[in-house]
């Protein structure tokens, strides 16, 4: 959103937070933790739907030290209307309730240029917008399923800081609540969650001293601050701290664009969040120390920077869903090696139609007084949101978010087996005691959904979770491959949906990296399992005992059926209860439960 169209830039909010920080009036002294995701995630395997590999820990070593991540996150959806925007929001700046009279909006982009390119029919002017359809829904930011799957997915990525927009003078308050609130929560139960911090701009003097007064000073959510040398980082305009509130924070300065830029000056404490190619690096103690540099998807459809801009130019033949840009921004941010990245963005989705006084040009194309045009997100090329999307670009550019944080700050080496264990399929389990490693999922993510969304949408409703996994795990003798699973309470009763499991091996026609696929069969206590014969189409080839009881499974295939031979192989499995089994990896998004999360595999690495 933005409060002067003639800036042409959404400002956005960083959320950093670290537990076991210690403030009141004055913070005192605490460090900055890095995520590491509570279920091992920098452990997991993927290969995204461009056929990118992730990077791994046997390529890249172990977790780097001081290395931190943050990302733009936003919560004001729904805060200033939703058919027609509107200069008042709700009581305390939370989501506003629907009017009757709110029948129309989403309104979509991309479905509008579809539906008509020559003449598109926009929402009103000043209207919100969505550039595309989220995966998961046009959602309002109180709603807690979406809360936790974002937390659990950027966490998952190890991005250490959310960064919430409050750079227009709101700061959210019940939306800031909520979300501190579920993700307080979500670490009680052991889970991980990243931190929290603000950005400012508009009017900063009343906005920082509310941020203070409202959440630091009263020591609301101290366990979620970002502490940045030694205190709690706030992004906001030098000026605009009090004696009071400058002894509390660590300030730096957050804007757009560096080069010639009178904000930048020479760079010291200056923390850009959006830059051309090569970024310029904010610095603190020597110009020769980066500490921090942005990283960006794409930056306005009003300067024609988009997704598939490299090499200085906006081509012509579009190539969103590839990330050019962001692989560019990345490659900079790699090169420079600051303590800190700065992600722009995850999920501002909406920017505001105007048809007004503006640019002369838009995406490009020379524009007159009257045409329509959008300053921040406007359709996939673009954007500059990372979360998963109904269309093209799906979950692309998480796994890119992925893959580059894990070569910014490192990953854990694989786990690996190297002793035989043997297992008898009789539903005892206790000879599964002693083996390592173990491969874990978060507890508590089938969570069910039941939430307004924008507009017309009356609510979102989820209920597939059922059995919840929670552990995993694969041993090797000599002639078997075994598998054990437990879920969080006891397994329901076998139905056509019931806990599935691919297996890769690396070799042969495959779906998804996986040549095998089990699941539950007529007959009693057995798994039928089938053999890819490439994408999804699968044919059967026998059938697989297995043993059950409470919350614990096993089973066990042939090696021979498996095409593997010798005690040192890898293998890659992932386990699933309730997932659509369609062909479409991104329902492991938001149905049932997938273990691990997404598209990302467990690997067994065996040296016998």
């Amino acid at each position: 959103m933005t409060s002067n169209t003639l800036q042409y830039v959404t400002l956005f909010v960083l959320i950093f937070s670290v537990e076991g920080a210690r403030a009141q009036q004055s913070p005192g002294p605490a460090t900055t933790r890095q995520l590491v995701s509570s279920s091992g995630a920098d452990t997991w395997v993927a290969v995204d739907g461009l056929n990118r590999s992730l990077v791994t820990g046997t390529q890249n070593g172990a977790i780097r030290k001081h290395r931190y991540v943050g990302i733009f996150y936003f919560i004001w959806h729904g805060a200033h209307g939703y058919d027609r925007h509107t200069d008042s929001t709700a009581a305390g700046e939370g989501v506003m309730d629907k009017l009757p009279a709110d029948t129309i909006s989403p309104y979509d982009n991309t479905k509008i240029l579809a539906a008509n390119p020559d003449h598109p029919r926009w929402g009103p002017h000043l209207a919100w917008h969505y550039w595309s359809e989220p995966y998961f829904g046009y959602y309002l930011p109180t709603d807690e399923w979406i809360i936790r799957k974002h937390a659990q997915m950027l966490s998952d990525a190890g991005v250490d800081v959310l960064v919430l927009d409050v750079t227009n003078a709101f700061i959210y308050l019940p939306q800031v609540t909520k979300l501190a609130n579920t993700f307080l929560a979500m670490r009680k139960e052991g889970k991980s969650t990243p931190a929290l911090s603000f950005i400012v701009n508009t009017a900063p003097e009343k906005t920082v001293q509310r941020l203070y007064d409202s959440i630091y000073k009263p020591g609301k959510f101290r366990g979620l601050w970002f502490y940045w040398k030694g205190r709690p980082l706030l992004l906001c305009p030098e000026d605009a701290a009090t004696a009071e509130t400058r002894a509390f924070f660590t300030i730096r300065r957050s804007w757009a664009w560096s080069t010639g830029q009178e904000w930048f000056g020479n760079g010291k404490d200056k923390w850009p969040w959006l830059d051309h190619t090569p970024q310029n690096y904010g610095w603190h103690e020597f110009p020769n120390q980066p500490e921090q540099i942005s990283v960006a998807m794409a930056e306005h459809p009003v300067s024609n920077i988009g997704r598939s801009f490299h090499n200085g130019r906006q081509p012509e033949a579009q190539r969103s869903a590839e990330g050019l840009y962001f692989a560019e921004q990345w490659k900079r941010a790699l090169e420079t090696d600051p303590e800190f990245v700065f992600v722009t963005g995850w999920n501002e989705w909406v920017a505001m139609r105007f048809n007004g006084e503006g640019p002369k040009e838009f995406i490009g194309k020379p524009r007159k007084k009257g045409d329509t045009f959008f300053v921040d997100q406007y359709n996939e090329e673009y954007s500059r949101d990372g979360e998963p999307v109904k269309g093209a670009l799906q979950d692309n550019y998480y796994y890119q978010l992925v893959d580059n944080i894990r070569r910014y700050k490192g990953a854990r080496r694989l786990p690996v087996s190297n002793k035989r264990f043997d297992i008898a399929i009789d539903g005892n389990f206790s000879d599964w005691r002693p083996v390592t490693p173990e491969f874990k999922d978060d507890e508590g993510d089938t969570f069910h959904r039941k939430h307004p969304g924008w507009g017309r949408i009356k609510e979102y409703v989820n209920n597939t979770g059922r059995n919840d996994i929670v552990l995993a795990k694969v041993a090797s003798d000599e002639e078997f491959v075994s598998f054990y699973v437990r879920t969080a309470a006891p397994l329901t009763a076998p139905d056509p949906g019931w806990m599935r499991l691919y297996i890769g091996v690396g070799n042969g026609p495959e779906w998804e990296g996986f040549q095998f696929a089990l699941g539950v069969s007529a007959a009693p206590q057995q798994f039928s399992i089938a053999r890819c014969k490439g994408g999804w189409n699968w044919e059967q080839i026998g059938a697989i005992p297995y043993r059950m009881k409470g919350n614990e499974l096993e089973l066990q295939v042939p090696k021979k059926l498996l095409n593997i031979s010798g005690g040192s192989f890898t293998l890659d499995f992932k386990w699933c209860d309730n997932v659509p089994a369609d062909g479409e990896p991104m329902h492991w998004l938001d149905k049932g439960d997938a273990a691990p999360n997404g598209r990302f595999r467990y690997r067994g690495v065996f040296r016998l």
